[in-house]
């Protein structure tokens, strides 16, 4: 089969002899993809910033398809069935699952990834094994079009994490740091409920999608201006900071009200951030930091997609099929590309 693997930073390469996965255990299914996204979290073992990472894994933790084969132990998934997948497995017996907390189980994987977790091949194949199937795979409605639905298996649920964490409620004012693919999404769902939500980033074309989804757009330098403004100075009820850079974090806190909340959700690694505790202490401001819950929400979401109240779709902007992988990835790399869906026509 044909497959993208990760063989060291900026080398990833089609595999056009890949070993087709195959059931390893009984409550495991096989799915032939037929949608696979790039995110940007795929980006830090693409340039070699996972520690531990092995080369030769197979990226993509977004994808949809049908499917192919299912273990003996499989009750809720059938043959033949179009299904998305939670980015993050979880074993569901440990004491976090048993609580409600998937993403923090302490048998996780990530799909397409491997180092900082258990090795587990992803999606960005013509096949992929999907362990503990009942959980990690979650039939699509009937109506509700691939290019929707891939966007629950991570970044949709991921703005909705973000959204709670930061206890966006009616009549707030909120502030969304970065416009990529989970801004946007947060963007998505905080609009209908935040009396304001002001958007910044530096990208044109971000500013203007997030404007299009019910956002005043502002770039960096405007946002201080801007917030005062919404606010008559007393700074955001809540600021989401989804840009994943230290820059964006830095101006969460100078953003944020007293007693406001500052919902981290863009990916941070930095082992020395320093924390300015004179502020957080005066300003009796809570820090949160977030990230998606696929398998609680995705029944809930994909509902408001067959309901039309969402339309996550709306964010793709490129699309190639997976023989162009190589090409999709500097293209997104490059911040030329919104949201990247690679596609794999079903046989």
């Amino acid at each position: 089969m044909k497959a993208l693997r990760i063989n060291g930073p900026e080398r990833l390469e089609l595999d056009r002899g890949a070993p087709e996965p195959r059931i390893e255990r009984p409550t495991d299914a096989i799915v032939e993809i037929t949608r696979t996204a790039i995110c940007g979290a795929d980006l830090f073992p693409y340039h070699g910033l996972t520690p531990g990472f092995e080369a030769g894994t197979i990226p993509g933790h977004e994808w949809v398809g049908v499917v192919r084969e299912v273990g003996p132990e499989v009750r809720g998934i059938a043959v033949g069935s179009r299904v998305v997948n939670t980015s993050m497995i979880s074993d569901g017996i440990c004491k976090h699952c048993r609580s409600g907390r998937p993403m923090q189980c302490t048998n996780r994987a990530l799909f397409g990834y491997s180092g900082v977790y258990e090795r587990l091949e992803g999606g960005q194949a013509e096949l992929v094994r999907a362990p503990l199937a009942d959980r990690s795979l979650w039939p699509i409605p009937e109506g509700v079009a691939d290019d929707d639905a891939v966007f629950v298996a991570d970044m949709l649920p991921t703005g909705l994490s973000a959204v709670r964490r930061a206890g966006v409620g009616i009549g707030d004012v909120v502030v969304i740091l970065g416009c990529g693919t989970v801004g946007l999404m947060a963007t998505m769902v905080a609009a209908p409920i935040a009396r304001r939500v002001i958007a910044v980033d530096a990208i044109e074309g971000r500013r203007a999608e997030a404007a299009a989804l019910g956002a005043e757009a502002f770039t960096p330098e405007e946002a201080p201006d801007a917030v005062a403004a919404a606010t008559r100075g007393l700074g955001a009820d809540a600021v989401i900071e989804a840009a994943g850079a230290k820059a964006a974090l830095d101006a969460a806190f100078s953003l944020v009200r007293g007693r406001g909340t500052v919902c981290v959700v863009g990916a941070h690694f930095e082992p020395d951030y320093p924390l300015g505790a004179g502020r957080m202490f005066e300003g009796e401001l809570t820090l949160r930091f977030a990230m998606g819950d696929p398998l609680n929400d995705r029944e809930a979401l994909l509902a408001m997609i067959a309901d039309e109240r969402l339309r996550p779709s709306r964010l793709i902007s490129h699309r190639f099929a997976l023989e162009q992988g190589p090409e999709a990835y500097a293209l997104f790399d490059r911040r030329e590309a919104m949201k990247v869906v690679l596609t794999n026509d079903v046989r």
